[in-house]
């Protein structure tokens, strides 16, 4: 049995962002699971109930901290030097620094990058050269890197920071798909308001300030508005209260375990990131055939399929697509028929268990060395 070793940040990625995907990999029995990250007690102790694997906590943290990260790049050589692995896949910022300098550092034989996005994607001057330089000592070391989005993968290549030969699109994209039999279409019953959904963390990244532009230009329309997600920060709770106390159709669902209710019930799935590594919530909302209006932004490019499962407007065109919501309100069967085939897209490119296949296949070319490397 092949041994992996998965590095994240922090617990809660493993929770969050490879749900299913970890059991899926260890009930196939082809590899020996390790999992290395840090992450509060509650999180780890969760990563552990799942009995995937064996879990190790190291003192990563999301924040720079230099000497902290000194420390636990030394902890985490040390470990892989006495550990040996057939593959080591890391991935999210810092344990994609850290973990591919140890992997490097302890000649581990085959090392992957799991890119799913970068948070400097917006960043401008000295600061975004300086992540991005991290990103590029990163690429160097590590044998591939595996994009969850073409487009993700796309400006990777435009900035030089990695080679062609070794950046890896599997199939569509994607880091773990859309459970088809959780996200489905019910029949809804007759609205005369038209339900409007925003799912994601409100800050100013996911468009909580572009936003307050949009709904100044549609208040006159007979909505319903539901912001579901948990505030990033003080700004944006502010911001927040006074555009709730403004406009009397806008409702903030702070959190939920059950987003498909929130999908299942709207008619349009509104998507105004600035950026994303692929943007997974535009497939659930897909396979709910709720169409998503967002921005034509690095991996939103690939989870919305223009008049299919949505529509894509240039960046930050809020006149644009406040006219598009008011032609879906005053025609909604017809704007319902037009992306009937959101669904049937969603499906047929990102259902789970493919997406997890496409992972598992790549893992177990990797770990055999049957790919050559650069």
């Amino acid at each position: 049995m092949k041994k992996i070793c998965f590095i994240i940040t922090d617990a809660i990625s493993f929770n969050t962002l490879c749900k299913g995907q970890l059991e899926f990999f260890y009930n196939t029995h082809k590899f020996d699971i390790t999992l290395i990250c840090g992450g509060d007690e509650k999180q780890i102790d969760k990563l552990k109930a799942r009995n995937v694997g064996k879990v190790i906590k190291m003192p990563l943290v999301r924040q720079p901290s230099l000497l902290n990260d000194i420390r636990c790049l030394f902890i985490l050589w040390k470990y892989l030097l006495i550990n040996r692995f057939d593959l080591i896949v890391y991935s999210t910022p810092k344990a994609l620094l850290l973990g591919s300098l140890a992997s490097f550092l302890s000649l581990q034989p085959n090392r992957t990058a799991l890119i799913r996005g970068r948070v400097y994607e917006n960043y401008i001057g000295k600061k975004r050269k300086f992540f991005s330089f991290l990103d590029k000592i990163s690429l160097f070391v590590s044998n591939y890197a595996l994009f969850i989005s073409k487009s993700l993968r796309q400006v990777y290549l435009d900035e030089g920071l990695i080679s062609d030969s070794k950046a890896i699109i599997l199939n569509q994209g994607s880091s773990n798909g859309v459970d088809i039999h959780k996200f489905y279409p019910i029949e809804k019953p007759i609205n005369q308001k038209f339900n409007i959904v925003m799912m994601g963390r409100i800050c100013h990244d996911k468009g909580i300030y572009d936003l307050t532009k949009l709904l100044e230009l549609i208040k006159h329309l007979p909505l319903e508005f539901k912001l579901v997600g948990k505030v990033e920060d003080e700004a944006s709770q502010i911001h927040l209260d006074c555009m709730l106390k403004k406009y009397h159709f806008l409702k903030h669902i702070p959190h939920t375990l059950e987003p498909v209710s929130y999908f299942q019930q709207a008619n349009l799935h509104l998507f105004l990131s600035h950026r994303e590594g692929f943007g997974n919530v535009a497939i659930e909302a897909a396979s709910c055939n709720i169409p998503t209006f967002a921005y034509d932004v690095t991996g939103v490019k690939d989870s919305v399929q223009d008049n299919i499962s949505g529509l894509k407007f240039a960046f930050q065109d809020i006149e644009s697509i406040a006219e598009a919501i008011r032609n879906a309100v005053e025609n909604p069967q017809k704007f319902k028929c037009h992306f009937s085939n959101s669904r049937d897209w969603a499906i047929n490119n990102f259902e789970q268990k493919k997406v997890w296949n496409n992972y598992l296949n790549f893992y177990q070319t990797i770990s055999d060395s049957e790919l050559p490397h650069d």
